[in-house]
């Protein structure tokens, strides 16, 4: 037993040299790195790079530190990147990708490590979950578009195997079905969230159609810049000729001319609640949440009636 003066000899010393714990030692004995392990998508986009930065704060202000790895959307990125969290021992994992199968994710999670999704869903049992309500965001787009008069409307949706795309679609799809109007199949276009060009493909078929649309919603922000970049090239007004409405809220899409309208959902807010579940589940791992966070949609200057009368920048009251 350690007593008080020889406690008080230990903090002495350790002021007067500055000793600090090794963190790798404590973790081979203790078995915990107080580190939490972030798998995201693809770090070069805006979104998940904010996702990071969010992550990292709420960790820091609990002690923890954060080991950020990259899938690429990649299922061979994303399984070793499973294999390197497990080898470091973190306390627990955001996944933020679902390029690994199902199987591998089971596996990682038989291991007892906790693990919170965030943003997409991979179809495991008995995990927590933070995602967007992203039928209602396609329907957002949709009755947005129907109600400025719109009936030749188009959309460039998502990799069909991710759960937030399909959502999207499905909302999108669904809110023409309940007025009454069928989306035909040549104005769904399949793009590539981390392609820029494959916006850019979709949209010069879409506006190439013997009937183009007049309105299109782009379900992400980098098709979305594939897709304006192929109007313009095509001298194709916005919203003169098509009405667009985008996905997430960059900061270059409030100063476009004319100024991008958008379906947003609250990224910071999403990341930091993922951090939050994660540590609750480290004190009880039976603390299993699902979370789903409400979209908004940000009316600006890139929609407008068939009559084209711009209408000005307003939060929508949905």
């Amino acid at each position: 037993m350690v007593t008080p003066r020889t406690l008080a000899r230990i903090r002495a010393a350790i002021d007067e040299t500055g000793f600090r714990p090794n963190a790798v030692a404590q973790s081979l004995r203790t078995s915990k790195t107080r580190t939490i392990g972030l798998l995201v998508a693809d770090i070069r986009k805006w979104f998940f790079g904010l996702i990071v930065e969010s992550v990292e704060d709420t960790a820091r202000l609990h002690g923890y530190s954060v080991l950020v790895c990259n899938a690429k959307e990649e299922r061979a990125r994303e399984e070793k990147a499973l294999e390197l969290l497990s080898a470091r021992k973190v306390s627990g994992v955001i996944n933020c990708s679902t390029g690994a199968s199902v199987d591998s994710l089971r596996a990682f999670q038989r291991r007892g490590i906790p693990l919170v999704e965030l943003d997409r869903r991979s179809g495991l049992n008995h995990v927590s979950i933070v995602m967007l309500d992203n039928e209602r965001a396609g329907r957002l787009a949709a009755r947005h578009l129907l109600q400025l008069g719109h009936t030749r409307v188009a959309t460039i949706a998502g990799p069909r195997h991710l759960s937030n795309s399909q959502a999207r679609l499905h909302g999108f799809v669904r809110e023409m079905t309940d007025v009454g109007m069928l989306l035909p199949k040549h104005y769904i276009e399949v793009g590539d969230y981390r392609e820029y060009e494959s916006g850019f493909r979709a949209a010069s078929k879409l506006v190439g159609l013997k009937e183009p649309p007049t309105a299109l919603f782009v379900a992400n922000s980098e098709m979305t810049l594939g897709a304006l970049t192929a109007l313009r090239e095509r001298q194709i007004g916005v919203p003169r000729d098509l009405s667009i409405v985008g996905f997430d809220d960059p900061l270059w899409a409030r100063h476009l001319d004319p100024a991008l309208t958008v379906v947003t959902q609250p990224i910071v807010e999403m990341a930091k609640r993922a951090t939050a579940l994660l540590l609750s589940l480290l004190q009880d791992p039976e603390a299993i949440r699902l979370e789903v966070f409400t979209p908004d949609l940000v009316i600006r200057q890139s929609t407008a009636p068939l009559q084209h009368q711009q209408p000005s920048e307003k939060k929508s009251p949905c």
